[in-house]
């Protein structure tokens, strides 16, 4: 009877490794989208396959969307050592993870001192967007992603007389607008700029409610919008002064204002925030160590929960003048075709 022969593989065949570049594509891609942003952009420069696979839009959406929420904090910083007194300043910005208690400097700013007293920093962080940052440094608008250290001045709004409200994306994936208002006299005008358009378009302030429209338009004190809440696509603004069993909110699809109720006045509100896909309000009580926390889900259905403000965590700053701000900022890749190369106009830190 006749002996079956054996297949024996080539030498240099049996001996090859298995590497990452023979894997299929899809489970390398699932591998990259573990690598934090930086490490992404350095991947680009390995071979020819991983800058295709990380430079494809539905691999970088993938990887935004897995990225951690980091609140943005602000602060100032002298510039030189204690001995000196150049009157210059950083301003800086900064996220922090509080799941990790990781901060990441994301953008710096260096001028002239300012008085702290009249609260007249030349300085603001607006809105946060998809990755991006809205930011103002002595009047000039800036759209800058602090991952790919791109930017792009933003005009207009002229700050001057402008008061920016918010960031939000309409339609096209790289449409951004911006949406600002005027007062003249006693009343507010609203406007929307798309960013890159270099063009205002101006918008009455719509809305099914009357009591609303007038609300928005009257321009007096107890109306002065607080910095928005980017939630689910649209903007939020916290009860107002004899308004505290109300929510502002901005449509950005259909760009109209409309009330969301609360069930009753709420004073101390300190901020909104996002809890598990929810969106909710922090209410705080005078002289006492308990936070009163309200989730709103799908706008209808909401849940009350009682919760003892312990302290979990303390942080420090390398600066004074420290601000924690109400934005939110998820690092992302994506390409935005209005925004311009970062140049030598201003300081990344």
């Amino acid at each position: 009877m006749a002996m079956a022969e054996t297949v024996r593989l080539p030498e240099q065949q049996r001996r090859r490794p298995l590497t990452i570049a023979s894997l299929p594509e899809e489970i390398m891609s699932e591998i990259l989208l573990l690598l934090p942003p930086k490490s992404i952009l350095q991947c680009r420069a390995v071979c020819k396959a991983w800058r295709d696979v990380t430079s494809d839009r539905a691999f970088l959406l993938t990887h935004h969307r897995r990225q951690p929420p980091q609140r943005l904090l602000t602060f100032i910083r002298d510039v030189g050592s204690h001995h000196d007194d150049l009157d210059i300043l950083d301003y800086c910005v900064e996220a922090v993870d509080f799941r990790t208690h990781q901060f990441q400097s994301l953008a710096r700013f260096t001028g002239q001192d300012y008085d702290c007293s009249l609260e007249d920093s030349p300085f603001t962080v607006h809105a946060s967007c998809d990755g991006l940052l809205l930011m103002s440094y002595n009047n000039y608008l800036h759209l800058c992603n602090p991952t790919t250290r791109q930017w792009l001045w933003v005009s207009p709004p002229a700050l001057q007389h402008d008061k920016v409200v918010g960031l939000y994306a309409h339609g096209h994936p790289s449409e951004y607008r911006v949406l600002y208002y005027r007062e003249f006299g006693l009343g507010r005008t609203f406007y929307i700029t798309t960013v890159g358009s270099r063009k205002e378009r101006r918008i009455w302030p719509h809305s099914s409610s009357e009591s609303l429209r007038k609300w928005l338009t009257k321009g007096t004190e107890d109306t002065e919008f607080n910095k928005p809440f980017l939630f689910h696509g649209n903007l939020h603004w916290l009860p107002q002064s004899g308004r505290q069993n109300k929510i502002v909110v901005f449509d950005t699809l259909d760009e109209a204002f409309r009330w969301l109720h609360v069930p009753f006045k709420m004073h101390n509100v300190s901020s909104l925030l996002e809890i598990e896909g929810s969106l909710a309000m922090s209410n705080s009580h005078i002289g006492s160590s308990k936070v009163d926390l309200w989730l709103l889900q799908d706008y209808k259905h909401m849940f009350h929960y009682d919760m003892k403000g312990n302290l979990l965590e303390k942080f420090q700053c390398s600066g004074r003048m420290l601000n924690i701000t109400p934005h939110i900022l998820q690092e992302s890749l994506i390409p935005h075709e209005p925004i311009i190369r970062f140049n030598s106009t201003g300081n990344w830190a």
